[in-house]
């Protein structure tokens, strides 16, 4: 497994991403010292404004999310995809 998959799921006050159980426990047996949470939730409202100021919130979930640095997460994988969970469409790409 080279991609980290994380779904999203678009409320009606913002977005959570999420890691499967699965996926967090491959983490956690890789990097023994991380600690992936499950979910995180951004509010509409922040998305905007941290789009605004810094970026692409894609950048910043993931590694919030997995609990790894990206030096580290390089060597087991290479790429996040960010997928609907409703459509099982992959709606953005990053690489690590």
């Amino acid at each position: 497994m080279n991609t980290i998959k994380i779904g999203v799921n678009k409320q009606m006050d913002g977005y959570t991403f999420s890691l499967s159980p699965s996926l967090r426990k491959i983490i956690k047996d890789s990097f023994p010292d991380a600690y992936p949470a499950s979910v995180i939730f951004v509010g509409y409202d922040i998305q905007s404004g941290f789009e605004f100021f810094l970026g692409k919130l894609e950048e910043y979930i993931y590694p919030a999310l997995i609990g790894v640095r990206n030096e580290d997460l390089r060597k087991i994988f290479k790429k996040v995809e960010f997928i609907d969970n409703k459509t099982d469409k992959v709606i953005h790409t990053q690489q690590i």
